[in-house]
């Protein structure tokens, strides 16, 4: 059988995820809603607006969630350039690709935040599924089979590679095999 691979982004190809914590903790500490980090990562790979949700509801707080997801990508913008490339990952994506195996991100963020990162690394896929392709995001499995679909894949021709405790869920519901990523840095 052969397979075909699925790579979450934030935290698995590129180091993004303590500039986004800065923007969604400063775009919700601005409108009275506390956000606790060991949760934002664990639920990396939620849309953002999934995430801004998440943690009004648990702080009782109304949010008008467009307004604070566009206050995010405004404060994005101070957090611009400065990613980092996860080696080891980025090369067995290049490595899988030179081999002709089909290789897909799919990622709860949006296009329009992975786009420029992907260009300044050089990382390009067969396939590019993000929060603007789905209705729900991770731990929910449409993401992964949005991605697999565009590659041609069935679910069990598929493995993820995540970090994310959400990510490994959706994965799961998918049908896929998934490798878990742990930075030990």
């Amino acid at each position: 059988m052969d397979f075909a691979y699925i790579f979450d982004f934030d935290g698995v190809l590129v180091y993004t995820m303590e500039a986004h914590f800065a923007c969604y903790g400063q775009a919700l500490a601005e409108v009275g809603v506390p956000i606790d980090r060991q949760v934002f990562f664990s639920h990396a790979g939620m849309t953002g607006r999934e995430q801004l949700l998440y943690f009004a509801s648990q702080a009782g707080v109304s949010i008008d969630v467009e307004q604070v997801y566009a206050r995010t990508r405004e404060l994005r913008a101070a957090f611009s350039g400065g990613t980092e490339a996860i080696p080891c990952n980025v090369a067995l994506l290049k490595l899988l690709r030179s081999q002709g195996v089909p290789v897909a991100i799919a990622s709860g963020s949006s296009r329009p935040s992975i786009l420029p990162i992907m260009k300044e690394h050089g990382i390009e896929v067969d396939a590019l599924v993000t929060s603007e392709d789905i209705a729900r995001g991770k731990p929910f499995p449409d993401l992964f089979l949005a991605a697999a679909a565009r590659l041609g894949a069935a679910p069990e021709q598929c493995i993820v590679i995540e970090d994310s405790d959400v990510g490994i869920e959706a994965a799961r519901r998918a049908g896929m095999r998934s490798l878990r990523f742990q930075d030990v840095r």
